[in-house]
């Protein structure tokens, strides 16, 4: 308890400076709704972007509390003297507590920005509210794969560097995107490279049923998490 409270207080401006972002995020998102509505739309029905920019906010909450890296921050903890294992187990819980604040921050700011519309434009229609069509269980799921990101991009950190960490994370940004062409490609029944990657692809998917997929994905989380502990446990860190 006495680590989790002195690492709270080292940390805590971390969740001042996200709540922060996601309220500059969501006034970006208003003032380009009424933009749009200005000059562009003509029946005033828009979505709640404001609200949907401020969840994607809490992102850089998780992932990047107070502008520290997981890795950064495991350095500093380490360096003052802390116990690996106590950081092991009460950063991430200081994660998911973030994470919560931010959802809930930006539950509210969705809803304010929800009301300002009606109050601007009576008898509006809303074209998309991500608060409203996502189900329960999204918001855990976010929260935790927040935090279980963080974790891991830490330990990658730790163990390659900043450049190893580059080299993992940029394939990811355009994974899916490269998926997805790949599989819309090999439905068209074309015959270039992504076609057949896509066709690769869709044989792949189908070896297993979703609830294999399933136990496969868990079993991969557990192994990387793993993995992460030991990175964490024996990575150098120079006082």
């Amino acid at each position: 308890m006495d680590f989790f409270v002195k690492h709270w207080k080292v940390n805590r401006s971390g969740t001042l400076m996200m709540l922060a972002f996601q309220l500059g995020l969501f006034l970006m998102g208003v003032v380009m709704v009424l933009g749009i509505n200005i000059f562009l739309n003509d029946d005033r029905d828009c979505a709640a972007i404001g609200g949907m920019m401020a969840l994607m906010g809490t992102i850089f909450g998780g992932l990047v509390r107070g502008g520290i890296t997981g890795g950064s921050r495991y350095r500093m903890a380490v360096s003052m003297g802390w116990p690996r294992l106590a950081y092991i187990l009460v950063d991430p819980l200081l994660t998911v507590m973030n994470c919560i604040v931010g959802v809930a921050f930006a539950a509210v700011l969705n809803q304010l920005e929800v009301w300002l519309y009606g109050v601007i434009y009576p008898g509006w229609e809303v074209e998309l509210n991500v608060f409203a069509v996502m189900p329960w269980w999204a918001y855990p799921a976010i929260v935790l794969g927040i935090a279980l990101l963080d974790f891991l991009f830490g330990a990658l950190l730790l163990r390659f560097g900043p450049k190893g960490f580059a080299a993992v994370w940029f394939p990811l940004c355009f994974l899916p995107l490269v998926i997805g062409n790949s599989v819309d490609a090999a439905r068209e029944g074309g015959a270039s490279l992504l076609a057949q990657l896509g066709r690769g692809i869709v044989f792949v998917i189908g070896l297993l049923s979703p609830t294999m997929w399933a136990a496969v994905g868990a079993a991969l989380v557990l192994v990387l998490l793993v993995l992460s502990v030991q990175c964490y446990r024996r990575a150098e860190v120079r006082v």
